[in-house]
């Protein structure tokens, strides 16, 4: 009979805090200098690879392991899709003005983390923070171009996804 908190899932919220960690400072480097590094991402990536066996080894124990591997990756590789997708999309609309290349390749990253649900849930947190800060600045500095860094607010949906996957 074991008593206490099993270490699976310590080593999982572990890992989902050290990832929110890793983007909080890609957003406050975005802020700072208006850009995502390329290299800080191949760093990031193979962390992010971690996340569906992490997801397994929480579910180490309960016998399903081999029923879950598939949808579990599964889950990664479409949220990584759609993470790369969606800001692609947003990016060719704008005319390549709007969402940057870095931002697009971070998103594909988080998919992996997130999954599809997670990614769903980051890109409707940054968009409703998003939106009206744009529209308050756009309004503020008329009719100029309006450059933001978008990784902040992708840090606050990212930090409502952790929280939604720590509780549910």
């Amino acid at each position: 009979m074991m008593t206490g908190t099993p270490t699976e899932n310590n080593i999982l919220m572990a890992y989902q805090l050290a990832v929110f960690l890793c983007v909080t400072c890609f957003a406050i480097y975005d802020i700072q200098t208006r850009r995502v590094p390329d290299r800080a991402l191949a760093f990031f990536l193979p962390f992010a690879a971690l996340a569906p066996m992490l997801r397994l080894l929480a579910l180490s124990g309960t016998g399903t392991e081999l029923a879950w591997y598939l949808p579990i990756v599964t889950d990664a590789l479409l949220g990584a899709l759609l993470g790369f997708a969606v800001p692609l999309a947003a990016a060719l609309v704008s005319g390549g003005t709007g969402i940057g290349g870095g931002d697009i390749k971070f998103c594909g990253i988080l998919g992996l983390i997130y999954g599809v649900s997670g990614m769903a849930l980051i890109f409707l947190v940054a968009a409703m923070l998003a939106m009206p800060v744009s529209l308050l600045l756009r309004r503020m500095v008329g009719k100029q171009m309006l450059s933001i860094p978008f990784l902040p607010f992708l840090a606050c949906g990212c930090s409502v996804a952790t929280v939604a996957q720590l509780i549910l």
